[in-house]
């Protein structure tokens, strides 16, 4: 309370790099969050196609998707797989309910099974029989209240591509920002089976159109390298053979598992349902906050040395009525815990305050939930210790080394070693920062 401005600027210093280091953390934890909401995540893989020079082995076409008949042949084969879903995106397409029209960008046939795989809430209708009848569609919450508004959805008819009537027969909440997909209008796959739309026979045969995401699901403690190493076989005896016969499938295609919780941050195909992340985003911001919190400590180390002039006298009385160094080290790293302390509730306050901002520039879906759970609650209590002590532990030191006699008399001066180690520490703080500007 004594030196106001010196206080509030250590304080303002810590609660800035605190505050940057709560967003980014936020951001890092929504990336590592993506799909685990589900119940049956750590079993779920996604089926995966890559093309190849069938003479070089190089990589032509890397797919996320694979032919309509691969998921219903791995069913067939494997006995190991307990179930399988499908999900085709159909790109726009015209909608009409009444005299209204619509453009949907990305409507879904989806699969039956598809509750299996995905955690949705499900809010009108069955989702056991939902997808199984074709001509049949869900609409998301804010699908049915585009198309409907205050009346009842159910049972309701509306008209795709002007040609086919598709009844409501349910209504769902949209998946969560951290799904890698967000079906606003589920289509049952059953549908295809028309031969006006795709065809029956197609399904079951046609290996050219790998537009089909396939997902399996896999006993728990399953080895997926174990399947996927029967892949070229299942390929071999599934796919027919082009031209003389020389060349077989598994010679210029492959089929992979991808782990379902590794779609957001490591899979970059060709052609993903929704733009991914990418964990080296996730490994680059993470080196930002640590940055940033070093340069928020130093910051504090080099303000605390700096005005120790200012507290010499009182070191030197504390030292003169029996304080010892082990006291005043205490004292002054509590000193600096309290500041820390302060610092993260003022940083949780502007964290909140700031994600409205920073959604609105990144396009993210950041919330403060992120922060609030058991996990981070308890990092977040032992932080303020962390970085009290380690911006608190050098002055703590240079203070209490001060030789009261010295002190009293007028004689203390700060110079030497003292004066490089905080010059060092300028210079490290101002080289990370201008690495973080070039950067």
């Amino acid at each position: 309370m004594k030196y106001k401005a010196i206080s509030f600027i250590n304080l303002f210093g810590l609660t800035v790099g605190l505050t940057s280091c709560l967003l980014i953390l936020t951001y890092i934890i929504n990336e590592l969050s993506y799909d685990k909401y589900n119940k049956n995540a750590e079993n779920i893989y996604r089926v995966e196609r890559t093309f190849l020079n069938a003479q070089t082995k190089a990589i032509n076409l890397e797919l996320g998707a694979v032919a309509p008949p691969a998921g219903p042949l791995l069913v067939n084969d494997f006995k190991e797989i307990k179930a399988m879903t499908r999900v085709l995106p159909s790109g726009p397409t015209p909608f009409k309910y009444q005299e209204k029209l619509f453009d949907e960008q990305n409507p879904f046939f989806i699969d039956e099974n598809f509750f299996t795989f995905f955690d949705v809430s499900v809010t009108k209708g069955n989702p056991e029989k939902a997808l199984k009848d074709p001509f049949s569609v869900m609409l998301s919450e804010e699908t049915a209240k585009k198309y409907c508004g205050d009346d009842e959805p159910l049972n309701k008819v509306i008209r795709m591509n002007s040609q086919y009537d598709l009844k409501v027969i349910g209504v769902y909440k949209s998946l969560p920002n951290n799904a890698h997909l967000h079906p606003e209008m589920m289509i049952s796959f059953n549908t295809l089976k028309d031969s006006t739309i795709y065809g029956e026979k197609n399904l079951q045969t046609n290996w050219g159109n790998n537009s089909f995401y396939t997902y399996i699901l896999l006993p728990d403690n399953y080895d997926a390298k174990h399947l996927e190493a029967q892949m070229p076989a299942f390929q071999n005896r599934n796919i027919p053979m082009d031209g003389d016969g020389t060349i077989k499938p598994s010679d210029y295609s492959q089929l992979n598992l991808r782990k379902f919780t590794d779609i957001h941050l490591y899979s970059h195909k060709d052609d993903e349902i929704e733009e991914n992340g990418d964990i080296k985003r996730v490994w680059i911001f993470s080196a930002i906050a640590l940055f940033i919190l070093i340069i928020a400590c130093i910051n504090y180390m080099n303000l605390s040395t700096a005005r120790s002039i200012l507290r010499a006298k009182e070191i030197g009385v504390r030292k003169v009525v029996g304080a010892r160094k082990p006291e005043l080290i205490a004292q002054f790293l509590s000193e600096s815990v309290l500041v820390s302390w302060m610092a993260m509730l003022l940083a949780m306050f502007f964290t909140w305050l700031l994600l409205p901002a920073l959604n609105k520039v990144s396009g993210q879906h950041l919330s403060i939930d992120l922060l609030l759970q058991w996990k981070v609650i308890v990092v977040a209590l032992i932080v303020p210790f962390v970085v009290g002590i380690l911006s608190g532990i050098y002055p703590a030191i240079f203070l209490s080394s001060f030789q009261p006699v010295k002190v009293l008399k007028g004689l203390m001066k700060v110079g030497g070693a003292n004066i490089s180690f905080r010059q060092a520490l300028v210079i490290v703080q101002f080289a990370v920062s201008i690495i973080l500007i070039i950067a």
